[in-house]
Protein backbone atom coordinates (compact mmCIF):
# COMPACT_ATOMS: atom_id res chain seq x y z
CA UNK A 1 0.00 0.00 0.00
CA UNK A 2 1.26 3.15 -0.84
CA UNK A 3 2.36 5.82 1.72
CA UNK A 4 -0.92 8.27 2.34
CA UNK A 5 0.46 11.45 1.08
CA UNK A 6 0.83 9.95 -1.42
CA UNK A 7 -2.28 8.33 -2.51
CA UNK A 8 -4.21 11.52 -1.48
CA UNK A 9 -2.23 13.97 -3.16
CA UNK A 10 -4.10 16.71 -4.56
CA UNK A 11 -4.82 16.69 -8.23
CA UNK A 12 -7.10 19.85 -8.45
CA UNK A 13 -6.70 23.17 -6.92
CA UNK A 14 -10.11 22.40 -5.12
CA UNK A 15 -8.41 19.75 -3.05
CA UNK A 16 -5.88 21.56 -2.37
CA UNK A 17 -5.99 23.22 2.02
CA UNK A 18 -4.56 25.45 3.37
CA UNK A 19 -3.17 27.68 0.64
CA UNK A 20 -5.98 29.88 -0.53
CA UNK A 21 -3.71 32.81 -1.19
CA UNK A 22 -1.14 31.12 -3.97
CA UNK A 23 -4.49 29.08 -5.16
CA UNK A 24 -6.94 31.83 -6.03
CA UNK A 25 -3.48 33.70 -7.74
CA UNK A 26 -2.35 30.83 -9.84
CA UNK A 27 -6.00 29.94 -11.02
CA UNK A 28 -6.40 33.50 -12.25
CA UNK A 29 -3.17 33.36 -13.71
CA UNK A 30 -4.30 30.43 -15.34
CA UNK A 31 -8.37 32.01 -16.45
CA UNK A 32 -6.71 35.40 -17.66
CA UNK A 33 -3.40 33.34 -19.59
CA UNK A 34 -0.60 35.67 -17.59
CA UNK A 35 1.54 32.89 -17.10
CA UNK A 36 4.73 33.88 -15.60
CA UNK A 37 8.10 32.71 -16.62
CA UNK A 38 9.51 32.07 -12.89
CA UNK A 39 7.91 31.11 -9.30
CA UNK A 40 9.00 30.88 -6.63
CA UNK A 41 7.13 28.56 -4.21
CA UNK A 42 8.97 28.89 -0.59
CA UNK A 43 7.96 27.47 3.06
CA UNK A 44 7.94 24.60 5.43
CA UNK A 45 8.35 21.36 4.89
CA UNK A 46 5.40 18.96 3.55
CA UNK A 47 2.52 21.99 3.19
CA UNK A 48 2.34 20.98 -0.93
CA UNK A 49 4.93 23.26 -2.81
CA UNK A 50 5.85 20.03 -4.99
CA UNK A 51 2.17 19.25 -5.65
CA UNK A 52 1.40 22.45 -6.07
CA UNK A 53 3.94 23.12 -8.83
CA UNK A 54 2.81 19.60 -10.94
CA UNK A 55 -0.52 21.10 -10.54
CA UNK A 56 0.21 24.05 -12.45
CA UNK A 57 2.18 22.67 -14.89
CA UNK A 58 -0.42 20.03 -15.55
CA UNK A 59 -3.08 22.99 -15.75
CA UNK A 60 -1.40 25.06 -18.10
CA UNK A 61 -0.65 22.14 -20.23
CA UNK A 62 -4.00 20.44 -20.02
CA UNK A 63 -5.66 19.51 -23.79
CA UNK A 64 -9.53 19.70 -22.77
CA UNK A 65 -9.06 22.90 -20.26
CA UNK A 66 -11.17 25.49 -21.73
CA UNK A 67 -10.61 29.37 -21.99
CA UNK A 68 -11.34 31.05 -18.55
CA UNK A 69 -11.15 27.54 -16.60
CA UNK A 70 -7.99 26.85 -14.02
CA UNK A 71 -8.87 22.90 -13.04
CA UNK A 72 -7.32 20.55 -15.08
CA UNK A 73 -9.42 17.41 -16.36
CA UNK A 74 -6.77 14.56 -15.14
CA UNK A 75 -8.15 12.88 -18.27
CA UNK A 76 -6.06 13.76 -21.26
CA UNK A 77 -2.88 12.44 -22.26
CA UNK A 78 -0.88 15.47 -21.04
CA UNK A 79 -2.71 15.26 -17.72
CA UNK A 80 -1.81 11.79 -17.37
CA UNK A 81 1.67 11.90 -17.94
CA UNK A 82 2.57 14.66 -15.13
CA UNK A 83 0.46 12.58 -12.92
CA UNK A 84 2.21 9.08 -13.66
CA UNK A 85 6.04 11.66 -13.95
CA UNK A 86 6.23 10.52 -17.53
CA UNK A 87 5.90 13.92 -19.22
CA UNK A 88 8.53 14.44 -21.33
CA UNK A 89 7.61 18.64 -20.92
CA UNK A 90 7.55 18.75 -16.99
CA UNK A 91 11.22 18.57 -15.87
CA UNK A 92 11.59 17.51 -12.46
CA UNK A 93 15.05 18.16 -11.23
CA UNK A 94 16.57 17.63 -7.60
CA UNK A 95 18.90 20.16 -6.65
CA UNK A 96 20.18 18.46 -3.67
CA UNK A 97 21.17 15.36 -6.12
CA UNK A 98 22.47 18.00 -9.45
CA UNK A 99 24.24 21.05 -7.39
CA UNK A 100 27.19 21.32 -10.08
CA UNK A 101 26.79 23.95 -12.95
CA UNK A 102 27.54 21.36 -15.52
CA UNK A 103 23.93 19.94 -14.20
CA UNK A 104 22.32 22.97 -14.46
CA UNK A 105 23.93 23.54 -18.54
CA UNK A 106 23.01 19.83 -19.19
CA UNK A 107 19.82 19.42 -17.77
CA UNK A 108 17.94 23.28 -18.04
CA UNK A 109 19.86 25.37 -19.84
CA UNK A 110 20.65 23.08 -22.84
CA UNK A 111 16.99 21.04 -22.79
CA UNK A 112 15.23 24.65 -22.57
CA UNK A 113 16.49 25.81 -26.22
CA UNK A 114 13.97 22.87 -27.45
CA UNK A 115 10.57 23.36 -27.86
CA UNK A 116 7.86 21.25 -26.11
CA UNK A 117 7.58 17.80 -27.57
CA UNK A 118 3.93 17.99 -27.26
CA UNK A 119 2.75 20.65 -24.99
CA UNK A 120 2.29 24.18 -24.50
CA UNK A 121 4.96 25.08 -22.11
CA UNK A 122 8.00 23.29 -21.28
CA UNK A 123 7.89 23.28 -17.29
CA UNK A 124 11.38 23.26 -15.40
CA UNK A 125 10.12 21.99 -11.58
CA UNK A 126 13.66 22.33 -9.13
CA UNK A 127 13.09 20.72 -5.97
CA UNK A 128 15.43 22.16 -2.88
CA UNK A 129 16.72 24.45 -5.31
CA UNK A 130 18.44 26.27 -2.39
CA UNK A 131 21.12 23.79 -2.87
CA UNK A 132 22.28 24.74 -5.97
CA UNK A 133 26.00 25.92 -5.98
CA UNK A 134 27.01 29.80 -6.49
CA UNK A 135 27.80 29.01 -10.02
CA UNK A 136 25.43 27.30 -11.03
CA UNK A 137 23.29 29.93 -9.86
CA UNK A 138 25.25 31.88 -11.83
CA UNK A 139 24.85 29.96 -14.69
CA UNK A 140 21.00 29.59 -14.50
CA UNK A 141 20.99 33.59 -13.80
CA UNK A 142 20.77 34.94 -17.61
CA UNK A 143 18.14 31.83 -18.99
CA UNK A 144 15.76 32.40 -15.56
CA UNK A 145 15.74 36.22 -16.96
CA UNK A 146 14.62 35.48 -19.94
CA UNK A 147 13.74 32.18 -20.82
CA UNK A 148 12.54 30.95 -24.50
CA UNK A 149 8.85 31.97 -24.71
CA UNK A 150 7.89 28.16 -24.08
CA UNK A 151 9.64 27.62 -20.94
CA UNK A 152 8.47 27.96 -17.55
CA UNK A 153 10.78 27.28 -14.26
CA UNK A 154 9.51 26.48 -10.78
CA UNK A 155 11.35 27.10 -7.83
CA UNK A 156 10.83 25.01 -4.52
CA UNK A 157 12.93 25.61 -1.43
CA UNK A 158 12.45 24.76 2.38
CA UNK A 159 15.42 28.27 2.74
CA UNK A 160 14.26 31.00 1.35
CA UNK A 161 17.59 32.96 2.82
CA UNK A 162 20.11 30.51 1.18
CA UNK A 163 18.89 32.05 -2.03
CA UNK A 164 20.47 34.61 -4.06
CA UNK A 165 18.60 37.94 -4.23
CA UNK A 166 19.37 37.78 -8.19
CA UNK A 167 17.48 34.84 -8.22
CA UNK A 168 14.50 36.24 -5.89
CA UNK A 169 13.68 38.90 -7.87
CA UNK A 170 13.31 37.04 -10.79
CA UNK A 171 10.64 35.19 -9.85
CA UNK A 172 7.20 36.05 -8.61
CA UNK A 173 7.45 34.12 -4.73
CA UNK A 174 4.76 32.69 -3.26
CA UNK A 175 4.82 31.50 0.81
CA UNK A 176 3.29 28.47 1.65
CA UNK A 177 1.74 28.79 5.29
CA UNK A 178 1.06 25.90 7.78
CA UNK A 179 -2.43 24.52 7.59
CA UNK A 180 -5.15 25.26 10.51
CA UNK A 181 -6.06 23.08 13.13
CA UNK A 182 -9.49 23.12 11.41
CA UNK A 183 -8.45 22.37 7.72
CA UNK A 184 -6.24 19.73 8.92
CA UNK A 185 -8.91 17.52 11.11
CA UNK A 186 -11.19 17.60 8.16
CA UNK A 187 -8.75 16.64 5.62
CA UNK A 188 -7.89 13.67 8.40
CA UNK A 189 -11.35 12.83 8.60
CA UNK A 190 -12.06 12.54 4.71
CA UNK A 191 -8.81 10.08 4.40
CA UNK A 192 -10.44 8.26 7.50
CA UNK A 193 -13.59 7.44 5.27
CA UNK A 194 -12.52 6.71 2.23
CA UNK A 195 -9.96 4.09 3.96
CA UNK A 196 -13.14 2.51 5.42
CA UNK A 197 -11.54 3.04 8.86
CA UNK A 198 -13.20 4.61 11.95
CA UNK A 199 -10.95 6.22 14.42
CA UNK A 200 -11.68 8.64 17.32
CA UNK A 201 -11.66 12.28 17.20
CA UNK A 202 -9.32 12.77 20.07
CA UNK A 203 -7.02 10.43 17.74
CA UNK A 204 -7.27 13.00 15.03
CA UNK A 205 -6.42 15.72 17.01
CA UNK A 206 -3.73 14.17 18.26
CA UNK A 207 -2.12 13.25 15.15
CA UNK A 208 -2.80 17.13 14.06
CA UNK A 209 -1.04 18.70 17.17
CA UNK A 210 2.09 16.55 16.48
CA UNK A 211 2.03 17.65 13.08
CA UNK A 212 1.95 21.33 13.66
CA UNK A 213 0.18 22.41 10.82
CA UNK A 214 2.09 19.72 8.11
CA UNK A 215 -0.05 17.93 5.87
CA UNK A 216 2.99 15.60 4.72
CA UNK A 217 3.39 14.92 8.56
CA UNK A 218 -0.22 14.51 9.16
CA UNK A 219 -1.13 11.90 6.39
CA UNK A 220 2.40 10.08 7.29
CA UNK A 221 1.16 9.61 11.46
CA UNK A 222 -2.60 8.99 10.14
CA UNK A 223 -0.96 6.01 8.17
CA UNK A 224 0.78 4.27 11.06
CA UNK A 225 -2.72 5.02 13.01
CA UNK A 226 -4.41 2.63 10.68
CA UNK A 227 -2.36 -0.17 10.40
CA UNK A 228 -3.60 -1.14 13.92
CA UNK A 229 -7.03 -1.93 12.86
CA UNK A 230 -10.20 -0.60 11.65
CA UNK A 231 -11.49 0.81 14.92
CA UNK A 232 -8.84 2.73 16.41
CA UNK A 233 -9.24 4.35 19.92
CA UNK A 234 -6.28 6.55 21.76
CA UNK A 235 -5.41 3.46 23.75
CA UNK A 236 -4.40 2.06 20.67
CA UNK A 237 -3.02 4.93 18.86
CA UNK A 238 -0.45 5.40 21.14
CA UNK A 239 1.64 2.94 19.97
CA UNK A 240 2.54 4.45 17.21
CA UNK A 241 2.14 8.11 18.16
CA UNK A 242 4.84 10.44 19.72
CA UNK A 243 3.98 10.61 23.28
CA UNK A 244 3.49 14.16 24.53
CA UNK A 245 1.07 13.80 26.84
CA UNK A 246 -0.93 17.37 27.39
CA UNK A 247 -2.52 15.79 30.87
CA UNK A 248 0.41 15.28 31.93
CA UNK A 249 2.38 18.56 31.05
CA UNK A 250 -0.57 20.70 32.36
CA UNK A 251 -0.61 18.35 36.09
CA UNK A 252 3.09 18.80 36.09
CA UNK A 253 2.88 22.51 35.86
CA UNK A 254 -0.25 22.51 38.48
CA UNK A 255 2.51 21.13 41.19
CA UNK A 256 4.91 23.83 40.03
CA UNK A 257 2.63 26.11 40.76
CA UNK A 258 1.41 24.65 43.87
CA UNK A 259 4.81 24.48 45.02
CA UNK A 260 4.38 21.11 45.33
CA UNK A 261 8.00 19.78 44.19
CA UNK A 262 7.64 15.85 45.47
CA UNK A 263 4.45 15.73 42.74
CA UNK A 264 6.21 17.24 40.39
CA UNK A 265 9.26 14.73 40.36
CA UNK A 266 7.07 11.57 41.11
CA UNK A 267 5.48 12.88 37.81
CA UNK A 268 8.70 12.68 36.23
CA UNK A 269 9.74 9.26 37.21
CA UNK A 270 6.76 8.08 36.27
CA UNK A 271 6.47 9.27 32.72
CA UNK A 272 10.29 7.63 32.81
CA UNK A 273 8.89 4.06 33.77
CA UNK A 274 6.41 4.58 31.20
CA UNK A 275 8.84 5.11 28.52
CA UNK A 276 7.94 8.60 28.11
CA UNK A 277 10.01 10.65 26.12
CA UNK A 278 11.56 13.16 28.36
CA UNK A 279 12.64 15.22 25.35
CA UNK A 280 9.90 15.32 23.85
CA UNK A 281 8.18 16.29 27.32
CA UNK A 282 10.02 18.49 27.85
CA UNK A 283 9.92 20.23 24.06
CA UNK A 284 6.15 20.33 24.45
CA UNK A 285 6.05 21.89 28.55
CA UNK A 286 8.27 24.91 27.19
CA UNK A 287 5.55 25.48 24.08
CA UNK A 288 2.51 25.12 26.94
CA UNK A 289 4.45 27.96 28.66
CA UNK A 290 4.96 30.01 25.71
CA UNK A 291 0.71 29.75 25.15
CA UNK A 292 0.22 30.44 29.39
CA UNK A 293 2.77 33.79 28.53
CA UNK A 294 0.95 34.74 25.36
CA UNK A 295 -2.19 34.02 26.69
CA UNK A 296 -1.79 36.78 29.80
CA UNK A 297 -0.05 39.39 27.29
CA UNK A 298 -3.33 38.92 24.68
CA UNK A 299 -6.81 37.08 25.26
CA UNK A 300 -7.25 36.19 21.79
CA UNK A 301 -4.55 33.11 21.11
CA UNK A 302 -5.78 32.95 17.88
CA UNK A 303 -3.99 36.00 17.38
CA UNK A 304 -1.06 34.41 17.88
CA UNK A 305 -1.78 31.56 15.32
CA UNK A 306 -2.31 29.35 18.48
CA UNK A 307 -5.96 26.98 18.25
CA UNK A 308 -6.70 24.87 21.25
CA UNK A 309 -9.78 22.87 22.17
CA UNK A 310 -12.10 23.30 25.02
CA UNK A 311 -9.73 21.37 27.30
CA UNK A 312 -6.48 23.01 26.52
CA UNK A 313 -8.25 26.47 26.76
CA UNK A 314 -9.67 25.57 30.68
CA UNK A 315 -6.70 24.68 31.09
CA UNK A 316 -4.11 27.43 30.04
CA UNK A 317 -6.39 29.95 31.45
CA UNK A 318 -6.31 28.47 35.22
CA UNK A 319 -2.67 28.04 34.94
CA UNK A 320 -2.62 31.86 33.56
CA UNK A 321 -4.05 32.84 36.83
CA UNK A 322 -1.47 30.53 39.22
CA UNK A 323 1.85 32.17 37.38
CA UNK A 324 3.22 35.41 37.30
CA UNK A 325 5.16 36.76 34.50
CA UNK A 326 8.02 36.33 36.33
CA UNK A 327 7.64 32.56 37.09
CA UNK A 328 6.76 32.06 33.68
CA UNK A 329 9.72 33.68 32.25
CA UNK A 330 12.02 31.92 34.94
CA UNK A 331 10.45 28.40 33.96
CA UNK A 332 10.66 29.08 30.49
CA UNK A 333 14.31 29.86 30.66
CA UNK A 334 14.97 26.76 32.89
CA UNK A 335 13.22 24.48 31.33
CA UNK A 336 14.93 25.75 27.85
CA UNK A 337 18.44 25.12 29.95
CA UNK A 338 17.36 21.50 31.28
CA UNK A 339 16.26 20.70 27.77
CA UNK A 340 20.02 20.65 26.21
CA UNK A 341 21.38 19.24 29.39
CA UNK A 342 19.10 16.08 28.94
CA UNK A 343 21.02 15.28 25.41
CA UNK A 344 24.21 14.40 27.47
CA UNK A 345 22.52 13.33 30.66
CA UNK A 346 23.66 10.06 32.67
CA UNK A 347 20.26 9.34 34.70
CA UNK A 348 17.69 10.44 31.90
CA UNK A 349 15.52 12.71 34.58
CA UNK A 350 17.46 14.19 36.68
CA UNK A 351 18.00 17.51 34.81
CA UNK A 352 14.13 17.95 35.47
CA UNK A 353 14.40 17.31 38.73
CA UNK A 354 16.62 19.58 39.12
CA UNK A 355 14.84 22.12 37.61
CA UNK A 356 11.93 21.60 39.62
CA UNK A 357 13.80 21.57 42.61
CA UNK A 358 15.64 24.87 41.70
CA UNK A 359 12.19 26.59 40.64
CA UNK A 360 10.63 25.91 43.81
CA UNK A 361 13.67 27.56 45.97
CA UNK A 362 13.86 30.03 43.39
CA UNK A 363 17.43 29.61 42.79
CA UNK A 364 18.23 31.85 39.47
CA UNK A 365 21.82 30.84 38.35
CA UNK A 366 24.25 32.63 36.57
CA UNK A 367 21.79 35.37 35.81
CA UNK A 368 23.12 38.90 34.58
CA UNK A 369 19.83 41.15 36.01
CA UNK A 370 21.11 41.47 39.49
CA UNK A 371 17.52 43.10 40.76
CA UNK A 372 15.79 39.43 39.49
CA UNK A 373 18.92 37.73 41.29
CA UNK A 374 18.25 39.29 44.21
CA UNK A 375 14.19 39.07 43.69
CA UNK A 376 14.30 35.97 46.86
CA UNK A 377 16.51 38.54 48.67
CA UNK A 378 14.35 40.97 51.60
CA UNK A 379 16.84 43.74 51.13
CA UNK A 380 17.01 43.45 47.25
CA UNK A 381 12.77 43.36 47.24
CA UNK A 382 12.75 46.32 50.12
CA UNK A 383 14.97 48.82 48.56
CA UNK A 384 12.99 48.31 44.77
CA UNK A 385 9.10 48.82 46.52
CA UNK A 386 10.16 51.62 48.76
CA UNK A 387 11.70 53.15 45.41
CA UNK A 388 8.23 52.85 43.49
CA UNK A 389 6.19 53.62 46.66
CA UNK A 390 8.46 57.45 46.70
CA UNK A 391 7.73 57.56 43.15
CA UNK A 392 3.95 57.67 43.23
CA UNK A 393 2.82 61.52 43.31
CA UNK A 394 -0.49 60.64 45.48
CA UNK A 395 1.25 58.94 47.84
CA UNK A 396 2.18 61.24 51.54
CA UNK A 397 4.63 60.85 53.72
CA UNK A 398 3.30 59.53 56.84
CA UNK A 399 1.47 56.84 54.71
CA UNK A 400 4.95 55.66 53.11
CA UNK A 401 6.27 55.36 56.43
CA UNK A 402 3.28 53.11 57.63
CA UNK A 403 3.65 50.98 54.32
CA UNK A 404 7.00 50.41 55.17
CA UNK A 405 6.84 49.35 58.25
CA UNK A 406 4.99 46.31 56.38
CA UNK A 407 7.17 45.91 53.85
CA UNK A 408 9.90 45.20 56.50
CA UNK A 409 7.87 42.86 57.61
CA UNK A 410 6.97 40.65 54.92
CA UNK A 411 9.03 41.38 51.96
CA UNK A 412 11.70 38.20 52.46
CA UNK A 413 11.06 37.00 49.02
CA UNK A 414 7.13 36.18 49.36
CA UNK A 415 6.45 38.20 46.09
CA UNK A 416 2.83 37.51 46.20
CA UNK A 417 2.30 38.82 49.88
CA UNK A 418 4.08 42.32 48.38
CA UNK A 419 2.03 42.16 45.36
CA UNK A 420 -0.75 42.56 47.22
CA UNK A 421 0.77 45.36 49.70
CA UNK A 422 1.82 47.52 46.58
CA UNK A 423 -1.73 47.24 45.07
CA UNK A 424 -2.80 48.60 48.29
CA UNK A 425 -0.89 51.09 48.59
CA UNK A 426 -1.73 52.76 44.99
CA UNK A 427 -5.39 51.78 46.02
CA UNK A 428 -6.80 55.53 46.19
CA UNK A 429 -10.46 54.74 47.98
CA UNK A 430 -7.76 53.51 51.48
CA UNK A 431 -5.49 56.48 50.77
CA UNK A 432 -8.54 58.46 50.69
CA UNK A 433 -6.73 60.59 48.07
CA UNK A 434 -9.67 60.65 45.26
CA UNK A 435 -9.54 63.75 43.30
CA UNK A 436 -12.56 66.05 45.24
CA UNK A 437 -12.50 68.19 42.03
CA UNK A 438 -14.74 66.02 40.14
CA UNK A 439 -18.31 66.56 41.72
CA UNK A 440 -20.17 63.07 42.24
CA UNK A 441 -22.72 62.08 39.55
CA UNK A 442 -24.72 59.07 39.52
CA UNK A 443 -23.84 56.52 36.67
CA UNK A 444 -26.46 56.26 34.17
CA UNK A 445 -26.08 52.82 33.15
CA UNK A 446 -27.94 52.76 29.97
CA UNK A 447 -26.10 55.58 29.07
CA UNK A 448 -23.15 52.49 29.35
CA UNK A 449 -24.47 50.03 27.59
CA UNK A 450 -25.21 52.10 24.49
CA UNK A 451 -21.64 53.33 24.65
CA UNK A 452 -19.98 50.07 25.43
CA UNK A 453 -18.49 49.62 21.86
CA UNK A 454 -17.68 53.00 21.78
CA UNK A 455 -15.53 52.73 25.24
CA UNK A 456 -13.65 49.80 23.98
CA UNK A 457 -12.62 51.58 20.42
CA UNK A 458 -11.79 54.62 22.74
CA UNK A 459 -9.75 52.42 24.82
CA UNK A 460 -7.88 50.81 21.71
CA UNK A 461 -5.59 54.27 21.87
CA UNK A 462 -4.33 53.52 25.02
CA UNK A 463 -4.26 49.60 25.29
CA UNK A 464 -5.08 47.10 22.57
CA UNK A 465 -5.10 43.98 24.89
CA UNK A 466 -7.27 46.21 27.24
CA UNK A 467 -9.72 47.04 24.51
CA UNK A 468 -9.81 43.37 23.94
CA UNK A 469 -11.09 42.26 27.32
CA UNK A 470 -13.95 45.06 27.42
CA UNK A 471 -15.08 43.12 24.15
CA UNK A 472 -14.91 40.34 25.86
CA UNK A 473 -17.21 41.82 28.88
CA UNK A 474 -20.25 43.46 29.65
CA UNK A 475 -21.10 46.20 31.96
CA UNK A 476 -23.59 44.38 34.72
CA UNK A 477 -25.07 47.14 37.00
CA UNK A 478 -24.13 50.55 38.29
CA UNK A 479 -24.81 51.78 42.16
CA UNK A 480 -23.98 55.75 42.45
CA UNK A 481 -20.33 55.94 41.12
CA UNK A 482 -19.63 52.14 40.87
CA UNK A 483 -20.07 50.52 37.53
CA UNK A 484 -19.28 46.80 38.33
CA UNK A 485 -18.55 45.03 34.62
CA UNK A 486 -18.93 41.04 34.57
CA UNK A 487 -15.61 39.16 33.39
CA UNK A 488 -15.27 35.47 32.46
CA UNK A 489 -12.45 34.14 35.12
CA UNK A 490 -10.66 35.29 37.90
CA UNK A 491 -7.85 35.78 35.75
CA UNK A 492 -9.76 38.44 33.98
CA UNK A 493 -11.09 40.43 36.67
CA UNK A 494 -7.01 40.45 37.93
CA UNK A 495 -6.28 41.94 34.60
CA UNK A 496 -9.38 44.46 34.67
CA UNK A 497 -8.46 46.03 38.48
CA UNK A 498 -4.61 46.02 38.27
CA UNK A 499 -2.99 49.43 38.53
CA UNK A 500 -2.71 50.93 35.16
CA UNK A 501 -5.78 48.67 33.44
CA UNK A 502 -8.36 50.24 36.24
CA UNK A 503 -7.26 53.68 36.39
CA UNK A 504 -7.62 54.25 31.90
CA UNK A 505 -10.56 52.45 31.30
CA UNK A 506 -11.71 54.31 34.36
CA UNK A 507 -11.01 57.45 32.66
CA UNK A 508 -12.52 56.29 28.95
CA UNK A 509 -15.56 55.89 30.42
CA UNK A 510 -15.98 58.66 32.96
CA UNK A 511 -15.11 60.92 29.45
CA UNK A 512 -17.56 59.20 27.37
CA UNK A 513 -20.50 59.02 30.04
CA UNK A 514 -19.31 62.46 31.59
CA UNK A 515 -19.43 61.31 35.21
CA UNK A 516 -17.10 60.17 37.45
CA UNK A 517 -16.96 56.34 37.06
CA UNK A 518 -14.85 54.06 39.52
CA UNK A 519 -14.99 49.98 38.58
CA UNK A 520 -15.04 46.92 40.00
CA UNK A 521 -14.74 43.16 38.54
CA UNK A 522 -17.23 40.51 38.82
CA UNK A 523 -16.68 37.16 38.07
CA UNK A 524 -19.15 35.56 35.84
CA UNK A 525 -18.07 31.66 34.83
CA UNK A 526 -21.15 31.24 32.48
CA UNK A 527 -21.13 35.01 30.50
CA UNK A 528 -21.97 34.51 27.33
CA UNK A 529 -21.01 37.17 25.03
CA UNK A 530 -22.82 37.51 21.66
CA UNK A 531 -20.08 39.84 20.08
CA UNK A 532 -17.51 37.37 21.35
CA UNK A 533 -16.62 35.59 18.05
CA UNK A 534 -15.61 39.64 16.41
CA UNK A 535 -12.52 40.95 16.51
CA UNK A 536 -11.05 44.32 16.61
CA UNK A 537 -10.40 45.22 12.94
CA UNK A 538 -6.97 46.26 13.37
CA UNK A 539 -6.73 47.63 10.08
CA UNK A 540 -9.45 49.69 10.65
CA UNK A 541 -7.59 51.72 13.33
CA UNK A 542 -4.70 52.30 10.81
CA UNK A 543 -2.96 49.03 11.96
CA UNK A 544 0.22 50.06 9.06
CA UNK A 545 0.29 53.71 10.30
CA UNK A 546 3.09 54.54 12.75
CA UNK A 547 1.15 56.33 15.33
CA UNK A 548 -0.82 52.88 15.69
CA UNK A 549 2.33 50.85 15.85
CA UNK A 550 3.85 52.79 18.67
CA UNK A 551 0.48 52.51 20.35
CA UNK A 552 -0.14 48.83 20.50
CA UNK A 553 3.51 48.32 21.26
CA UNK A 554 3.43 50.75 24.47
CA UNK A 555 0.06 48.87 25.12
CA UNK A 556 1.85 45.07 24.94
CA UNK A 557 2.46 44.14 28.52
CA UNK A 558 5.99 43.44 28.92
CA UNK A 559 7.26 41.67 31.63
CA UNK A 560 9.48 42.76 34.24
CA UNK A 561 12.26 41.27 36.34
CA UNK A 562 10.96 43.71 39.25
CA UNK A 563 7.91 42.03 40.70
CA UNK A 564 6.04 45.63 41.19
CA UNK A 565 6.17 46.60 37.97
CA UNK A 566 3.70 44.42 37.12
CA UNK A 567 1.12 45.28 40.47
CA UNK A 568 1.83 49.25 39.57
CA UNK A 569 0.66 48.67 36.01
CA UNK A 570 4.18 49.31 34.04
CA UNK A 571 3.93 46.62 32.12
Amino acid sequence: MSALYRKYRPQTFKDLIGQNHIKITLQNEIELDSIGHAYLFCGPRGLGKTTSARLFAKAINCENRKKGESEPCNKCSSCLEVINSSSVDTIEIDAASHTGVDNVRENIIENARFTPTKSKYKVFIIDEVHMLSTAAFNALLKTLEEPPAHVIFILCTTETHKLPQTIISRCQRFDFKKVSTSEMLELLKVVVKSEGKKVTEDVLKNIVVHSEGCVRDAESLLGKVLTLGDDIDMDQAELVLPRTDFRSIAEFLEFLGEKNPTGAIELINKLVEDGVDLQIFTDGLIEFLRKILLLKINYNLSDFGIELDDDSQRSVEKLADIFTYEKLISAIELFMAKSQELKSATIVQFPLEMAVIQFDQNIVCESKDDDFTNISSGAGMRDKIKEKIQNLNHVKEAEIKIEEAKIEEIAEGKEEIVEDVVEEIVEPDILGNEDKSKPKVAIDFNKVKENWSLISEKLLEKNFTLSSLLRISQPLRAKDNVLEIAVKSQFYKDRLECGNHQKAVEDVISEIISAEVRIKGVVQEDLVIPELKEKIDRPAFGMNSAIFKAKENEAKPMPSVDVVADVIGMF
